[in-house]
């Protein structure tokens, strides 16, 4: 198992997980669709699942749901992905009103197709602050129908 270092509030970090994590840019969310809706903002992201906060007023129960990856601009929706909820925490130090409270909710992915891959893929590459495309220039190569893949330069 690699090991990575990554910024957290100021001191570097060592993990030891499977996937790497990356920060997502500003305007990433995840919408989380299942008995519950909740939308919230990506924290960060790895091959392997992903982690969001958002605003409720109740904890989610964790299990499995489908979950939704876009960017506020227009420039990404990646629908049904399989993800199934680890761990799910209320952040009231960071915000709190009445009974409604900032939450954190961290998950992994379930069985991508090959197709998803390419797409997970790609919003890593393209919409992550240490992905390939934030340290080298990359272009886009059309495969057709919405699909693409990057090469770095």
């Amino acid at each position: 198992m690699e090991k990575w270092t990554r910024p957290i509030y100021g001191k570097e970090l060592i993990e030891g997980r499977q996937h790497r994590r990356f920060t997502v840019q500003n305007g990433g969310f995840a919408a989380l669709c299942n008995e519950f809706t909740a939308l919230g903002q990506i924290i960060d992201i790895s091959r392997g699942g992903i982690s969001f906060r958002y605003v409720a007023s109740e904890a989610r129960t964790c299990g499995s749901a489908e979950l939704r990856i876009l960017m506020t601009d227009g420039s990404f929706c990646f629908e049904r992905v399989p993800f199934k909820t680890i761990w799910d925490s209320a952040m009231p130090h960071e915000f709190s009103f009445g009974t409604i409270t900032l939450r954190h909710c961290g998950g992994q992915f379930g069985d991508l197709t090959q197709s998803q891959k390419v797409d997970l893929e790609y919003f890593i590459q393209s919409y992550t602050l240490n992905g390939a495309c934030a340290s080298r220039s990359c272009h886009v190569k059309e495969l057709g129908r919405d699909r693409v893949a990057l090469h770095a330069s």
